[in-house]
């Protein structure tokens, strides 16, 4: 499950349990700083805390913030801003990135317990956070995943689009499958595997994928949904496979589309689908895939494709 997703569930069962809690998200960021827009962390007035906002010096100050905020009852959502250097300016963060920072703490209400137990299993819609609170909109969707937009200390409004997670389909459900499913699972993908084998090891033994599916390569084409946050991975058994997967998938309009395998190996993969492929489709399969760091073992290999994605999705 989707770290955002998992936060609001971890909000529902604190308030629950009649604890005080404190929900941080990074709401502008600019130049070198350690996390992205859209970055939660929470924690309760009894110390315990989901996620992180960077760690160090930043985190160490909101910390201190927010349980002096919690401490004080205030329901006021703060703003926070840092640049990060070592000046003594009372906006310094301490950190020595040189970017700038922007930190929402909004102190979670129990009246919010059942919209966090709705945002745990939404698939599509808008959170707005304002000074007067936290809403959820099903239908709206943003132009883009964040927005926010300051007038002044009093007049602000922080927009993030719930729309599920990236989905990643993993064609093969072998031993780089099992590595890959298990750092995707770490940077909020919804995983599905697909092999056409009985009784495969690695695939049983795939706990970090939600669906496992066992059907034939010929019929893989309905079983990939298409969209901009959709990333395909064929890694199949064989050569002979992975050709026909990518040749039933090329016209998918997908995120990303790639072939495990080394560089001869694409080479000939396209090769052969290029008399009955169009140009167009034929450039939609990557490959070779995953960055060049020179991996080898299942292991690496999957953290060299992980890179690549996280290079493609922050681009």
């Amino acid at each position: 499950m989707a770290e955002s997703a998992t936060i609001w569930q971890w909000l529902a069962d604190v308030l629950d349990d009649q604890h005080t809690a404190m929900l941080m998200i990074v709401v502008s960021s600019e130049g070198s700083s350690p996390s992205k827009i859209g970055t939660k962390m929470a924690v309760t007035a009894q110390g315990h805390s989901f996620g992180t906002i960077g760690g160090g010096a930043l985190e160490y100050r909101l910390l201190k913030t927010a349980h002096a905020l919690l401490a004080s009852e205030s329901l006021t959502p703060v703003l926070c801003r840092f640049q990060h250097d070592l000046s003594k300016t009372n906006d310094a963060s301490g950190m020595i990135c040189g970017g700038k920072q922007t930190v929402l703490l909004y102190r979670c209400r129990n009246s919010d317990i059942e919209l966090y137990r709705q945002l745990a299993d939404m698939h599509r819609g808008v959170i707005s956070i304002t000074p007067n609170g936290l809403k959820l909109q099903v239908q709206p969707v943003l132009p883009q995943q964040t927005q926010f937009n300051l007038q002044s200390e009093h007049d602000w409004r922080y927009q993030e689009a719930v729309d599920c997670y990236k989905q990643a389909y993993l064609i093969g459900g072998g031993h780089v499958s099992l590595a890959l499913s298990k750092i995707l699972a770490t940077l909020d993908f919804d995983i599905t595997v697909i092999d056409e084998r009985d009784n495969l090891g690695t695939l049983a033994g795939n706990h970090y994928a939600q669906t496992k599916l066992k059907i034939p390569y010929r019929e893989i084409a309905n079983a990939i949904q298409e969209g901009d946050r959709v990333f395909v991975f064929i890694m199949t058994h064989s050569h002979k496979a992975d050709q026909k997967v990518a040749e039933l998938l090329a016209d998918k309009r997908v995120r990303y589309l790639g072939v495990l395998g080394s560089r001869k190996k694409i080479e000939q993969l396209k090769d052969n689908l290029a008399q009955r492929l169009s140009v167009e489709s034929l450039q939609r399969i990557r490959g070779p895939i995953g960055l060049p760091i020179k991996s080898h073992t299942p292991a690496e290999i999957a953290v060299s494709i992980a890179a690549e994605i996280i290079q493609i999705v922050n681009t």
